[in-house]
């Protein structure tokens, strides 16, 4: 954490005199030690100037050293908002974060620093802490590294390299490192409490114990060293010692569970059953206590989002418990969340081995098998949650859904209604059979099911519903005279597809708000029927009825043959047009805008996008290809570069900009992202290439869609097989541009 007088005083901006001479007064404060004066005379320059960079680093520093951790990185972040590029505050914003054991956004902190300031060796150092706590040894290793190599006097340093190596039981290299640590500073009384265990570790127990006694030397109530010197002797059957180092410890740390547990062994050799009971209750009181507080931190961590993190606690918690199935589950579950399948099954497993019965376990295993693409070991695996428990809606559910992934919707509906008898109100079996009526074109059913989305806990939308004091608009009240919220509930896509309605529910009479992400904003404001364009997040206006808009078409009563499908519903700014239109240049050959990957966040990514080297067959030199991807992934970037491909990521802005891109190609090819609704909604000839199984809005089978006139649809006859859609297009292009 950076010192209070060392920060930029001037700020981004000019201040008034007196909020400077009152930050001078602060930084005096701050600098004796009077922090609660220092944030008084901090704030008192806020209120003057509320973007004074320095003032708001520095109540950061003063929060994060009273340990107010949370308000410290809010000050932080305030900070960078005026100063994007202050590598110090990305470094102290690190240091907050993980404080707070938000450790994977500490090591993005971490790492905006060194790449504003790649010689901070405290930065390095300091994401090299985080790196151990995330068990990244090499990764931490080689930030220690980093930091030694531009500040070799570091004897902390010294000693968290030596920590790595240890725990990679790299013991040589690790005593080595604790000794540089110990030349740099012969007072360092942790690293010899390490250094003792290491050398126990290379079972040298002599100098092990001088170590220790040396760390006690230094420091008398170093409560770890005497409980590691306490051990120590226990393995020399030193009985008496031993039991007066632990005794020292637990004075020193009452809450040291296991020398209760090591002091409890050698009363029970000195036949003291009593006291070594009473020791032995002690020491599973406290592990007690640890294990519920691993297990309430991992549960609070999960409920936040941060499944790597609850994965560590629950990991922590089953260091002390093997035998918790719970904790297994839980273990596993945030691994699954968090990407790490093969770990996930391997810790399901240890689940099931204690309790082999457990649908609700099988179930889990379901989960994680079909998150790592198994479709049919985790049809398996439900298949034995109805049999173990044939009245679990959950499994039903679960099973219906890998079925239909597996093509099977019929099966797939028939478990669906099963969950659905055995619960009337089992939401996540109404929503997965509502995807399976739209696909096939039952509207009237499908869109009744699919409200059910409001309901599911596990779903993204229960927790993203709106409360709002007024009403939902069902599509029966009347409207004229009134106002009414059409707010947008999920992709930039279903946004695009779905506001088309707002001319309908304008012809009822109402004032149109649409409210909508911002990057849409400028587009939409072509829209029919709408009177204000509200960016989400913004504060909102006065309205009457509220509704989401993929609520719309069930309160139209929307069926296949009732689309609002008439295009184009957008429009290009006639001004980003001409830019746009200049910015090509003269057309010298038929123009195709392509898109070959939406965002690698989308939970269905790995099958809607496509590697560019198959899309990369669609290409030659007798048209003009322009990408329209604001975000070209890194990994593509080279090949694409090679590519007669002509990008303009840098300066798509907004969907203004992707719009008029759109309106100047000839034909627009993507697979299935929010591009394929734009070149859609402008009325533009658009080929969609289409993932098995497809998404319910394209529904099960055709070559045109009745949400977009202008669309061509080329189907994956099998799942993953994309060669024979883009040999399709190739020759599809030929025809049509040729011709």
């Amino acid at each position: 954490m950076a010192s209070p007088h060392t920060s930029n005083l001037s700020g981004a901006e000019a201040v008034p005199a007196e909020a400077e001479a009152l930050f001078g007064q602060g930084v005096a404060f701050h600098n004796q030690g009077e922090l609660a004066r220092a944030m008084q005379t901090y704030e008192q320059v806020l209120k003057l100037a509320p973007r004074h960079f320095a003032a708001l680093h520095h109540v950061g520093i003063a929060a994060f050293q009273i340990g107010n951790f949370e308000m410290a990185a809010g000050f932080m972040r305030s900070a960078l908002a005026v100063e994007p590029d202050a590598a110090a505050v990305h470094g102290d914003l690190g240091n907050a974060l993980r404080e707070m054991q938000h450790l994977e956004e500490a090591l993005q902190s971490f790492d905006r620093a060194l790449a504003l300031n790649e010689a901070d060796a405290n930065t390095c150092f300091n994401r090299g802490v985080a790196l151990q706590a995330l068990q990244r040894h090499e990764d931490a290793l080689r930030s220690f590294d980093q930091a030694l190599a531009l500040n070799a006097g570091d004897d902390q340093a010294w000693h968290n390299r030596a920590l790595s190596l240890r725990q990679t039981k790299q013991y040589a290299a690790a005593l080595d490192s604790v000794e540089q640590a110990l030349a740099v500073n012969p007072h360092n009384v942790e690293a010899f409490n390490l250094r003792g265990t290491i050398l126990l570790a290379m079972d040298r127990p002599d100098e092990a114990a001088q170590s220790y006694g040396r760390a006690l030397e230094l420091f008398p109530d170093y409560a770890d060293a005497h409980h590691n010197l306490g051990r120590l002797l226990l393995s020399r059957e030193l009985f008496e010692d031993a039991l007066h180092c632990f005794d020292t410890a637990i004075s020193l740390d009452p809450r040291l569970a296991d020398a209760y547990r090591q002091r409890a062994a050698i009363l029970r050799k000195l036949n003291r059953a009593d006291a070594a009971a009473r020791d032995e209750a002690v020491a599973n009181k406290l592990r007690r206590e640890l294990i519920d507080a691993h297990r309430k931190l991992g549960k609070q961590l999960q409920e936040l989002g941060r499944p790597r993190s609850a994965a560590r606690a629950f990991a922590a918690l089953l260091a002390l418990d093997d035998g918790d199935a719970g904790a297994w589950q839980l273990h596993a579950r945030m691994l699954n969340a968090d990407g790490r399948g093969e770990e996930a099954l391997v810790s399901i497993d240890r689940a099931l081995a204690l309790k082999p019965d457990s649908g609700d376990y099988h179930l889990t295993r379901g989960a994680i098998l079909r998150a790592m693409w198994q479709y049919e070991a985790a049809r398996q695996a439900y298949e034995t949650v109805v049999r173990l428990e044939p009245r679990h809606p959950g499994g039903y559910t679960n099973l219906g859904s890998v079925l239909d992934q597996m093509g099977h919707p019929e099966l797939a509906l028939a478990n669906y209604d099963k969950a659905i008898a055995l619960d009337k109100n089992c939401a996540p079996a109404r929503w997965n059979r509502s995807l399976v009526y739209l696909r096939q074109g039952d509207y009237q059913k499908g869109w009744r099911d699919y409200e059910w989305r409001w309901k599911a806990e596990t779903l993204p939308f229960y927790k993203a519903k709106r409360n709002f004091t007024q009403p939902t608009w069902t599509g029966r009240e009347p409207l004229k005279g009134k106002t009414i919220l059409l707010h947008a509930e999920q992709g930039l896509g279903d946004t695009l597809q779905f506001c088309r309605y707002a001319a309908l529910v304008a012809q009822r009479g109402a004032s149109v708000i649409l409210e909508v992400k911002p990057a849409l904003a400028g587009l939409l404001g072509t829209l029919e029927g709408v009177t204000r364009i509200v960016d989400k997040g913004e504060p909102l206006p006065r309205f009457d009825y509220h509704i989401p808009l993929m609520s719309l078409p069930l309160a139209f009563d929307t069926r296949l043959d009732s689309v609002p499908g008439a295009s184009p519903y957008l429009a290009s700014d006639p001004a980003k047009l001409a830019q746009w239109a200049e910015t090509l240049g003269a057309k010298s050959k038929p123009r195709v805008g392509i898109v070959w990957a939406g965002h690698p966040s989308h939970l269905n990514d790995r099958n809607r996008s496509m590697a560019l080297p198959m899309f990369a067959r669609i290409f030659s030199d007798r048209y003009e290809f322009v990408s329209l991807q604001k975000e070209v992934r890194p990994s593509d970037q080279a090949l694409l570069d090679a590519m007669p491909v002509r990008q303009f990521a840098g300066l798509l802005n907004d969907f203004t900009d992707t719009a008029a891109l759109c309106q100047l190609m000839d034909v627009v090819v993507t697979v299935d992202t929010s591009v394929a609704h734009l070149a859609g909604a402008l009325g533009r000839p658009v080929w969609i290439l289409l993932q098995a199984p497809f998404e319910w809005r394209w529904l099960e089978q055709g070559a045109s869609s009745p949400w977009y006139p202008s669309a061509t649809l080329y189907r994956q006859a099998q799942r993953g097989d994309w060669a024979p859609v883009v040999e399709a297009v190739a020759a599809d292009l030929i025809t049509y541009l040729d011709s």
